[in-house]
């Protein structure tokens, strides 16, 4: 009996990376891997999926997935053909789901995140020196920007705001992958302003672009559906022969080079200033040693009081000392991480202490392995500079 053969080979794979993770993709634990962002085919990428036969599979351990195609036969390069051929308008679209909201605070994200705007990342990216094993999403090499790599978010209606007057029959919105266009359902002229308004309800899921005069004004995606769950951001993978040729997926003749892409998305981690904040209780050891010294005796007590650190690249000032409190800023940005090591050629785990007669023969230590920063405590009121809030009671 003969059977039917189905071909499977590699379209792409993807991984998100985060490194602020020891591994630099998910919380070590001893179960399996919960990664802090999911990544969901919308509903637009199942169907294409489904009409190519490709096949979407999580891949946890890289923080990402990859993507089969249904393959038949080869180009004269030997290279393997598609069963079936992608239309020039397709792109594979995935909704990013935020599991875990620590991830503002320990990624190198705004503190201060705009609320209409979510993360975008497309293949469409124009980077000759991107490797096809490791190719970058962001707009940026080094990693993910909160800047650059975010676009305005839209749901039904869509308002557009200016600061002149735009004339009538003068605005468009069009939809990038289509090309199809929508005219203003309203315009409001007074004062010199205007305010222009676009019903999407009967238009297409995806990135869209105002025009005013032919010249492109905004950039904004079309939630569609999706307008109402908490989407961190949008992944949109085209699958057009058009693209830059490392980061492209499908070649013009549908096959498949055999270096297939590897897209990457990194979070770098964030910088901050630790803060520690030293309440004294009055019948403290280091309370009632201070109340007993004469006053330039307790002079000299408190300049010698500091945290010391078994890494010499990481130094703290006192910014405040009182009887009963004292504050220690540390003298440049530390990066946040799962674990802290020391720098150097042998890393040992870092430790923080609180250390007093620093320098003379007393010298010694008041209190040993202070916390670390957590990623809760973040102080943004002063940008650009973040503190990371450290808070001990003694």
């Amino acid at each position: 009996m003969n059977g039917i053969l189905v071909k499977y080979a590699e379209l792409l794979r993807l991984s998100v990376k985060q490194l602020y993770y020891q591994n630099k993709v998910y919380r070590q634990t001893l179960v399996q891997p919960e990664l802090d962002i999911q990544i969901v085919p919308t509903q637009d990428c199942i169907n294409i999926m489904n009409r190519m036969d490709l096949v979407f599979k999580n891949i946890s351990v890289s923080g990402g997935f990859i993507v089969l195609a249904n393959v038949a036969g080869t180009n004269g390069s030997g290279d393997s053909l598609l069963r079936f051929k992608a239309k020039k308008e397709d792109a594979l679209t995935f909704l990013m789901v935020l599991k875990n909201t620590d991830v503002i605070n320990f990624d190198d994200l705004p503190a201060q995140p705009v609320s209409d705007t979510i993360y975008y990342f497309s293949n469409e990216v124009t980077d000759a020196a991107a490797l096809r094993n490791n190719l970058h999403l962001s707009q940026n090499a080094g990693g993910v920007d909160g800047t650059n790599d975010v676009i305005k978010k839209s749901n039904d209606n869509y308002h557009f705001h200016a600061a002149y007057v735009i004339l009538p029959n003068t605005a468009i919105v069009k939809h990038v992958l289509t090309g199809q266009t929508i005219n203003a359902a309203s315009l409001i002229t007074q004062t010199g302003q205007s305010d222009l308004s676009f019903n999407l309800s009967s238009f297409p899921f995806g990135k869209y672009q105002l025009l005013i005069n032919n010249l492109p004004v905004e950039d904004f995606y079309y939630l569609e559906k999706y307008a109402t769950q908490p989407v961190f951001g949008i992944i949109q993978l085209s699958l057009s022969a058009t693209l830059s040729s490392n980061y492209r997926i499908i070649e013009a003749d549908r096959s498949l080079t055999a270096a297939r892409p590897f897209y990457s998305i990194i979070f770098n981690s964030r910088e901050t200033l630790w803060r520690y904040t030293i309440q004294l209780q009055t019948n403290s050891p280091l309370y009632l040693e201070m109340a007993a010294l004469s006053a330039p005796d307790k002079t000299d007590f408190i300049n010698k009081l500091n945290i010391l650190t078994n890494d010499t690249t990481i130094t703290f000032s006192r910014t405040i000392a009182t009887d009963t409190q004292f504050v220690f800023i540390s003298n440049s940005p530390l990066l946040l991480r799962e674990k802290y090591f020391t720098t150097g050629a042998t890393p040992d785990v870092l430790n923080f202490n609180l250390t007093k007669y620093i320098g003379d023969a007393g010298e010694a230590v008041v209190k040993a392995n202070l916390p670390y920063a957590p990623t809760s405590n973040l102080d943004a009121t002063s940008l650009p500079q973040i503190y990371s809030d450290i808070f001990l009671t003694l």
